[in-house]
């Protein structure tokens, strides 16, 4: 079996997610890789998503 790395793993399903009609900011993709890295926490991430959400 081969040893897929989380980014690639991201990447898969990103490509997944668009050929399903959903867009992303180039913003909330780095989000999503900083919770996946450790940079932030998922508090932070969830947060910056709602702070998103209030401000549409």
């Amino acid at each position: 079996m081969e040893n897929i790395t989380i980014d690639k793993a991201f990447e898969n399903q990103l490509a997944s997610i668009k050929m399903e009609g959903y867009k992303f900011s180039a913003d909330e993709i780095e989000n999503v890789k900083k919770c996946l890295n450790g940079e932030i926490s998922f508090m932070q991430f969830k947060d910056a998503i709602l702070k998103e959400i209030r401000n549409v």
